[in-house]
């Protein structure tokens, strides 16, 4: 347990702490700003929390950097720490005179506490644990209507496992929860695979359309290994009908061979024929008719030249594109009598059996890989949707009991505080969420209440080793309430750590148990720290 916490900076020396209630009490004016809750956050600060300089910023713009110093005791031996607000992630164990000996991360120093506090809860951290229950002004655990909340952005999800291992019994849903996680991170990882064409990804139907090819595969391989030589006598037959088709294809081919080898000799002989009218042509015309008009027998001369020039281009580009065309038939001529040649070459040879089976089994390895990616992932969904239905109703059954159990202590609670007539608070736990309230009740004080009621059921059922209460909590609820509340921190040994001014309106009884408990009075004129930075400078 938390015995101690020194600092220079504090007004009246160490803080001493003992088992059970611990009190910090404020005037009978409720001054505000005195230190309450703030040595609430150093308290917290001592079981490893990280909101002193987050909420307390001005702690350090008056006070400086300093040193806290914090002693505890665990199965009657004695441990010293110190944290410094320059660096709060180091911690360092401390001889008794708390001269620094061993450095350790906050990680560490929290693992530490976890240890020597006896919490043999695998699945929760210590801060996990314990900063849900330090309910100080200015952290964002405390809202009434979300009491499971140490954030406000937590997920509610986490928030009700969270209470699972509180009340170590998570260990019943672990292994399922390890096992779906790990088949969601198999499925993933094959679906990326999938996405990034890692491996091929195919549809149902292809699905079916591969299972029927599979099977005519399978069946023709079979026939292949029953009956070799069946399949050899076969082969004549498979190669005539393909010798047959290219055949049929060469004939095609020769035809066009012939009918453009006839077009080019025809525009071949054009360009050998084709000449053009001269003028010595003409002369015959003149001997019979010497009147005729040589200025127009040249004017025919001219023109006629001109249109065999543009014959004889077009020809010419005629006669290069059928060329070509003619080499193209050449070729693929060629190419059908290698065809037929390499064909007619395996007659007596069984090359072509060994050929047809490689490729029939690999079209078959294709098929089957493709249909057994496809059955995995398959699996992988009908796995996770298992694992998925069975983990919900494992923790159902889980939430359930936890359920039970907080709710019939806040029924012992409540009866003990406010009689059998006053309903009490009811939390409901659902998988990813959860609700707490009071029914028919939306009292400011009643709510308060009951959150305090849910910190000290859950405080008296589990392993939970501090809670802190701040004195706003306290505010809204009816005096009566009040005191019988405190009546409940001290029937545990653990340690508390209450905030409260104002202990008059409580009635005697509970005046002298608080005073009994308390471990610091702070005022107005007895601040928490040796400056007091509410004044003006």
């Amino acid at each position: 347990m938390l015995l101690e916490i020194r600092t220079d900076v504090f007004r009246k020396g160490p803080v001493k702490f003992h088992e059970g209630l611990n009190v910090v009490m404020g005037d009978e004016n409720a001054t505000n700003s005195i230190g309450k809750s703030t040595l609430l956050m150093i308290i917290d600060f001592a079981f490893g929390g990280g909101s002193l300089l987050e909420y307390n910023k001005d702690l350090v713009d008056e006070l400086e950097h300093h040193y806290y110093f914090f002693t505890f005791c665990f199965g009657g031996e004695t441990f010293y720490f110190r944290r410094g607000t320059n660096d709060p992630d180091l911690v360092y164990q401390c001889l008794d005179n708390f001269t620094p000996e061993n450095a350790m991360g906050i990680e560490e120093y929290r693992t530490v506490l976890k240890v020597a506090y006896a919490l043999d809860l695998d699945d929760i951290s210590f801060r996990s644990l314990v900063g849900l229950y330090m309910r100080i002004w200015g952290k964002e655990n405390n809202d009434v209507h979300r009491p499971l909340h140490v954030v406000k952005n937590l997920p509610a999800s986490e928030c009700v496992n969270n209470l699972i291992k509180t009340f170590d019994k998570y260990s019943e849903i672990r292994a399922l929860i390890e096992e779906l996680a790990r088949k969601e991170g198999e499925h993933t990882s094959l679906k990326r695979a999938f996405k990034n064409r890692i491996v091929p990804k195919i549809g149902k139907r292809q699905h079916q359309a591969n299972a029927e090819r599979i099977v005519q595969m399978e069946h023709e391989i079979e026939e292949i290994k029953i009956s070799l030589a069946k399949f050899a006598t076969n082969i004549g037959e498979l190669v005539n009908r393909e010798v047959l088709e290219l055949k049929v294809q060469k004939d095609r081919l020769l035809e066009s061979k012939l009918f453009v080898e006839s077009k080019l000799v025809r525009i071949r002989a054009n360009l050998q024929n084709n000449r053009h009218i001269k003028s010595k042509h003409f002369d015959g015309v003149r001997n019979f008719f010497p009147e005729v008009n040589e200025d127009r027998l040249a004017e025919v001369e001219e023109f006629h030249s001109k249109l065999v020039g543009l014959l004889r281009s077009e020809l010419k580009s005629s006669e290069s594109e059928l060329q070509a065309q003619l080499e193209r038939l050449v070729a693929e001529i060629s190419e059908t009598d290698f065809r037929i040649g390499q064909i007619l070459k395996t007659v007596d040879q069984p090359t072509i059996v060994v050929d047809r089976v490689y490729n029939l089994a690999n079209s078959l390895n294709v098929a089957r890989n493709e249909n057994q990616l496809f059955d995995t992932a398959e699996k992988f969904k009908e796995e996770v949707k298992d694992l998925k239905g069975r983990l919900s109703s494992g923790k159902e059954k889980v939430l359930n009991l936890v359920q039970q159990q907080i709710n019939d202590e806040l029924r012992r609670i409540v009866t003990l505080v406010y009689g059998v007539d006053r309903k009490s608070p009811r939390l409901e736990l659902r998988e990813n969420n959860y609700s707490y309230e009071v029914y028919e009740d939306t009292g400011t004080g009643t709510a308060y209440a009951a959150l305090i009621a849910l910190d000290i059921a859950v405080f008296l059922l589990t392993k939970l080793p501090a809670i802190a209460h701040d004195s706003f909590l306290y505010k809204n609820i009816e005096n009566d309430s009040v005191a019988r509340l405190f009546k409940l921190y001290v029937t545990t040994t653990k340690q508390s750590f209450v905030a409260i001014d104002e202990i008059e309106k409580y009635g005697e009884e509970t005046i002298l148990l608080l005073q009994s408990k308390c471990v610091l009075q702070l005022s107005n004129d007895e601040v928490l720290f040796i400056k007091d930075w509410r004044k003006k400078k």
